[in-house]
């Protein structure tokens, strides 16, 4: 069934766990592939073909079923080449007989398993490939990502209605394609949530330095949230740093890493990505752009 899903002949379902057992070695260490404050992620092999699990960490503390059915409400909608493919979940208990206090009085307990599938991306996150203007990615590979990851939000908020809230690059995974073409994907929905209206949480998650103030200091939640984050990855993938840029030094640069004379184009693509990213990361929210106007604007510089 699963192999269906990947092929695109069956649409995402529920998964068994002895299945995601089988195909992530019981969850080996071995094919750990990363973690987070929500768990962790194994490769899941199926054959030749390959998946990723994720394996949410369950805490009577900490986990929020109504975040995780959200999550997954949110997973079965989305089919953009910018977003991560998702392919089916598990939520399973299973009964397990434990030693309550080294007593040899053995009493069954109910453990929880909560599971995703998504489609797995063989080249890694995008902080891995963020380097400054002098070295790795060429300009118009980054361009490319920039540009890909504003079409992905812009499928989240338009057409899926739905507001990330932990945007960062390592929530947007890369696919190559050959040596040269980068597609991103947007991954981890482990924080979003329907976008009807602007909405209040007591609790705030996410990464501080891409949290927008409102969602940090009062837990409010609205697109722009996410276009805070985005206009922090866009500064990063211009000039390597989270650091406010200072056009003219950012220019200099890319000059000089130009083997051949720049054209006016891609002078361009440079300033406006920072002018860009500066409005996202205004303090106020209602100052930043919508992502339907960053990608005009973007797009008027071509």
């Amino acid at each position: 069934m699963l192999e269906r899903i990947l092929d695109g002949a069956k649409d995402p379902t529920n998964l068994s766990l002895q299945l995601l057992k089988d195909i992530t070695g019981n969850f080996s260490q071995d094919r750990k592939i990363g973690h987070g404050g929500f768990g962790k992620v194994y490769k899941g092999l199926l054959g030749e073909r390959i998946v990723a699990v994720k394996r949410i960490h369950i805490s009577e503390h900490t986990f929020d079923d109504k975040l995780f059915h959200r999550e997954v409400e949110s997973l079965m909608k989305i089919d953009h080449r910018n977003v991560v493919r998702f392919l089916g979940v598990c939520s399973q208990g299973h009964h397990k007989l434990i030693d309550k206090d080294g007593s040899r009085k053995y009493i069954w307990v109910t453990e929880l398993e909560k599971l995703l599938c998504f489609e797995y991306i063989s080249n890694g996150s995008l902080d891995k490939h963020i380097t400054d203007e002098l070295r790795g990615l060429e300009w118009e590979t980054r361009y490319e990502i920039i540009t890909g990851i504003c079409e992905g939000l812009r499928y989240l908020h338009n057409e899926i209605k739905i507001i990330h809230m932990d945007l960062k690059p390592a929530n947007i995974l890369i696919h190559h394609l050959n040596a040269k073409y980068m597609v991103p994907k947007i991954t981890d929905f482990g924080l979003s949530r329907p976008n009807d209206k602007s909405h209040t949480v007591g609790k705030t998650y996410g990464t501080s330095v891409y949290c927008a103030p409102e969602y940090r200091d009062d837990g409010k939640t609205t697109p722009a949230c996410d276009i805070y984050g985005l206009g922090l990855i866009i500064i990063e993938l211009v000039t390597g740093s989270k650091d406010t840029p200072k056009r003219n030094n950012v220019l200099r640069r890319w000059r000089h890493r130009w083997s051949e004379p720049p054209t006016q184009l891609r002078y361009q693509q440079v300033t406006r990505c920072m002018e860009i990213a500066g409005r996202c990361r205004a303090k106020k929210p209602e100052d930043r752009p919508s992502i339907s106007e960053i990608i005009s604007f973007l797009s008027d510089s071509e």
